[in-house]
């Protein structure tokens, strides 16, 4: 006989005063709980009343799967009657079920493969919208009838017929109306990338081979579906062209700053003992996530120039797959620099207050992942692998030194079982991947095959751990481990940078277009307040793992050499040091001197081309260090920031918007 639980248990709720619905909203209290669990066992004579309710919900649980399956099955075999009613002949009574409506389609089809298939050629309707429209008309280039490619505009002429080149024309008025349909071009583009950015619909293949899903365009005019197609197919270009984002993923909607909280839990666990012995809890500790303003500001020749090199497009040899107007012609070719630029500035960009009236360098427009890693560790929420074992490898050591350094990795982790090793991902310098092959093929194989996922090239040999390179690193020796997804690109609004926008002056063209962007990790580690307490935590819930892919300097070493690398570290130095010079310095790049050792520690003194840094640099402890910047005229270095005797400092004139310094 089969248990009623509900009946003692619908009385023992009654008689505690317990109504539905606190149990469903979960305001029962424990003394409650109590008091029902000893008035069930009076009721019931003994029995348990959690143990009732587990098994009750089990068997509604059981009772409701098995539900769901036999009307899963039910509607298996309507469809499939359907669908064999739908081969059998009209005038032939339909069965309603399964067998016998598979025995009459099999006899259905047997007579039809006996008979020869009628000679009708079938009909096909619709409109079959190209590239590149269906021809060039005598009012529209492309023959698409859309204002922007009518051939009243001279650019579209151009384009229709190069020699109309010679025609006279009124160069302020046609200007004007360039202008414009740049901008409304440039509004347009950004439109349709927030669109196919907010429906998961941003996949190059699919937008080049159109088969994105264009159903409602179904009732626009064809001359707006062109454009959304080309608008498609431009778009694809550009983001084919992106090559940071399947690393560092892109989050949306960060204007100013933004708050990404971290929760680090600690031990809950521990032996069985009566009474409210309590242990564990869980800390948040925010990560800020920030952006700085980007801009690009271009002043064209005059429009006769312009088209002077629009023609000389249209005259080159071979063919573009899609014959580009005046308008996409120069659209095209600026965003085409611009995320060239924002892909490289995404990896090594640090950004610079600009010098006020003198342009910047792309890499200072906004600060990407390598120095925000460093300003983890500046933030003591990250302690590097500073072994000078892992500084940097060779051609000849490449893998011996990344298999050391994710043993090291690998020793701090299994000590933390919130960091699970087998987790994370390490992150290489895309540009060694030769050397890497060069290694493997030395020490296991001549012949290696390095195709495929799960080859040597993706998988570090004997550890397992999967492989990522990173474009954009120069030569620089960066080693870094993480989940996956962990470390991401932030913007405010999608498509925010392909807003272009134009206006004349005087016989030039002004083309510009304004963001924001940055770079932010969601989980880093805990914050400490200092270095000492962030080493004696030795890695524990530290989420980031990473080299210091520094060069070592010389005992008495005064002068950075810029083309080894931007970090540079001290070891010990037998007399009085000071900096003088960085020799060979590269725009956009921002130079570290860290303290490696106490003994004569390096310094710098406010003169000569250090003359703008904030202080007299004077360290005191190790890990000390300096982030240095040539401005544009190459004569000077600026400080960006500082820790000097364990204490940050940001220049805020240079950084206005890094955390710490506001």
């Amino acid at each position: 006989m089969v248990f009623d639980f509900l009946k003692p248990f619908r009385k023992t709720t009654a008689a505690a005063k317990v109504s539905k619905e606190d149990l469903e909203a979960g305001k029962v209290t424990a003394e409650k709980w109590k008091e029902m669990s000893e008035s069930y066992k009076e009721e019931t004579g003994g029995r348990s009343l959690l143990e009732d309710m587990d098994e009750y919900q089990k068997s509604m649980t059981q009772s409701k799967e098995e539900k769901e399956e036999q009307d899963k099955i039910v509607a298996q075999n309507q469809a499939a009657i359907e669908i064999l009613n739908s081969i059998i002949p009209e005038d032939t009574e339909k069965p309603t079920n399964v067998a016998d409506a598979a025995t009459i389609a099999a006899q259905v089809v047997e007579q039809m493969a006996a008979k020869a298939t009628p000679d009708n050629a079938p009909s096909v309707s619709g409109v079959t919208i190209g590239l590149n429209g269906p021809g060039t008309t005598a009012t529209h280039f492309l023959g698409i009838p859309h204002e922007m490619y009518a051939r009243s505009k001279r650019w579209n002429e151009l384009a229709a017929n190069p020699a109309s080149i010679s025609n006279p024309y009124d160069e302020e008025e046609v200007s004007a109306d360039f202008r414009n349909a740049v901008r409304s071009f440039g509004k347009s583009m950004s439109a349709r990338y927030a669109y196919l950015q907010k429906n998961n619909m941003l996949d190059a293949k699919k937008l080049s081979a159109f088969e994105t899903d264009y159903s409602g365009l179904d009732n626009a005019k064809l001359g707006d579906q062109y454009i959304v197609r080309r608008q498609d197919a431009l778009i694809a270009r550009l983001i084919q062209m992106y090559d940071v984002y399947e690393i560092f993923p892109r989050r949306y909607g960060v204007q100013d700053r933004d708050v990404m909280f971290s929760a680090f839990f600690e031990q809950v666990s521990q032996a069985w003992q009566e009474g409210e012995v309590f242990k564990g809890g869980m800390s948040i500790q925010p990560e800020v996530a920030y952006v700085d303003d980007a801009m690009i500001k271009v002043n064209f020749p005059p429009f006769k120039k312009l088209e002077r090199i629009y023609i000389g497009y249209l005259n080159e040899e071979g063919s573009d797959p899609m014959k580009l107007a005046m308008i996409e012609f120069q659209y095209m070719n600026i965003m085409e620099t611009a995320i060239n630029e924002q892909n490289h500035r995404r990896i090594m960009g640090i950004f610079v207050e600009p010098e006020k009236g003198v342009p910047g360098h792309y890499l200072h427009s906004s600060t990407g992942v390598v120095y925000t890693l460093f300003r983890y560790i500046n933030e003591n929420k990250l302690k590097p692998h500073s072994d000078p074992a892992f500084m940097s490898y060779t051609q000849s050591t490449m893998l011996d030194v990344v298999v050391e350094f994710l043993m090291s990795v690998k020793e701090v982790t299994v000590k933390d079982y919130t960091v699970p090793f087998k987790k994370q991902v390490i992150y290489l310098n895309e540009n060694h991947q030769l050397w890497w092959k060069l290694c493997c093929r030395a020490k296991y194989a001549k012949d290696l095959d390095f195709s495929g996922p799960d080859s040597m090239l993706y998988k570090v040999p004997d550890i397992d751990t999967p492989i990522i390179w990173v474009p954009n690193m120069g030569q620089l020796p960066l080693m870094f481990t993480q989940v996956p997804r962990n470390i991401m690109c932030v913007e405010n609004v999608p498509g925010e940078m392909l807003a272009a926008k134009m206006q004349s002056a005087m016989e030039s063209l002004k083309f510009w277009s304004v963001w924001k962007e940055g770079v932010s990790a969601s989980f880093v580690g805990l914050k400490f307040n200092d270095k000492a307490a962030l080493d004696a935590n030795n890695y524990k819930r530290q989420c980031i793992f990473m080299n210091t892919p520094s060069v070592l300097l010389a005992d008495g070493a005064t002068v950075l050499d810029g083309s080894k690398g931007f970090w540079f570290r001290t070891d010990e130095n037998t007399a009085a040091t000071a900096l003088t010079d960085i020799t060979n310095p590269e725009p956009g790049v921002g130079y570290i001197l860290e303290i490696g050792d106490t003994n004569n520690p390096t310094t710098i003194a406010k003169s000569g081309k250090f003359s703008e840094i904030t202080a007299p640099f004077n360290p005191t402890k190790v890990g000390d260090n300096i982030l240095l910047v040539m401005n544009v005229a190459g004569d000077k270095f600026f400080e960006l920031e500082r820790t000097e005797g364990g204490i940050r400092k940001i220049n805020v004139e240079l950084q206005p918007n890094v955390p710490g310094g506001r």
